[in-house]
């Protein structure tokens, strides 16, 4: 099911929490993406916590492994599992096949440790229901809460983890390669969590002409149209965790490459309503 993350040294950063924004999957390079947030907590994710039983109805629904009552046809739902489980196997063999001389080299380097920095997952030696289920509710980024059984969680804030570039540390923990340097502050605002990000590239502030229509729409009166007849916003590419993505702002943030930028998400609406850059608060 839900996946504990950790940094490089094995030390746990959070939990995976559901989709990430934004919600729908976007495409940068060859591969269209697909972002899950990274909750920050000290909780980890232990079988006990999760509702297993509830995911195994879903998992058994969407394959029709049902019958006409709705009771769970153990043998369908198992063969789909084990088909699952053989389809990630022949991924690995052809991942392990693929990167076979870069392994060796690797290895090379760093006296045998190399094995989780190549191989993009990991699989246990044996088949693991509860691990395809795991794998199950990542894939499909759903939301942790409906399936978790322990006590409420303690979140700090969020991260996004893009699944394109997924590392397994083990059976039940995502590896989380990059710095984290860039988290400043735990503060909500307006009872929303701060999602932490980093400036990937320069941003890019433009100036657009506003008609009448749009200047109503926006807050104006008519008496505005004498000098507020434009609105300005931000174009800015934003690495969170490991996932690059593209946001718009209807504001102009002053910000550079390599800054922090702290973003409040509005989730029911899908829709960033503040930020914080370098010590200044913007609300969109």
């Amino acid at each position: 099911m839900a996946f504990n993350v950790c940094n490089k040294e094995g030390k746990h950063i959070g939990v995976t929490f559901g989709k990430g924004w934004p919600l729908d999957t976007y495409r940068i390079g060859q591969k269209n993406r697909r972002v899950t947030y990274v909750a920050l907590t000290d909780q980890r994710i232990e079988d006990w916590d999760m509702d297993y039983e509830k995911l195994e109805k879903q998992v058994a629904e969407r394959h029709s492994a049902k019958n006409l009552f709705g009771r769970i046809k153990e043998e369908a739902l198992q063969k789909e599992l084990k088909n699952y489980w053989e389809e990630e196997k022949a991924r690995m063999k052809s991942a392990e096949k693929e990167g076979e001389n870069i392994y060796q080299e690797l290895k090379e380097e760093t006296q045998g440790e190399g094995y989780r920095y190549l191989y993009r997952d990991f699989q246990p030696a044996e088949f693991d229901p509860n691990f395809i289920y795991r794998l199950y509710h990542l894939k499909n980024r759903l939301d942790l809460k409906p399936y978790w059984l322990g006590g409420e969680l303690d979140i700090k804030g969020f991260l996004m983890y893009d699944l394109e570039e997924g590392v397994l540390y083990d059976e039940k923990t995502l590896l989380l390669e990059e710095p984290l340097d860039y988290i400043e502050t735990e503060e909500e605002y307006q009872g929303l969590k701060p999602i932490h990000c980093v400036i990937a590239h320069r941003p890019e502030v433009k100036i657009v002409g506003m008609g009448v229509g749009e200047g109503l729409l926006l807050g104006a009166s008519i008496g505005d149209f004498g000098g507020r007849n434009h609105v300005h916003y931000t174009k800015v590419n934003l690495l969170s965790g490991n996932a690059l993505f593209p946001m718009e702002a209807m504001i102009h943030i002053h910000g550079k490459k390599g800054q922090s930028l702290t973003m409040y998400v509005d989730q029911e609406k899908n829709n960033p309503v503040a930020f914080i850059c370098d010590g200044v608060l913007y609300t969109a």
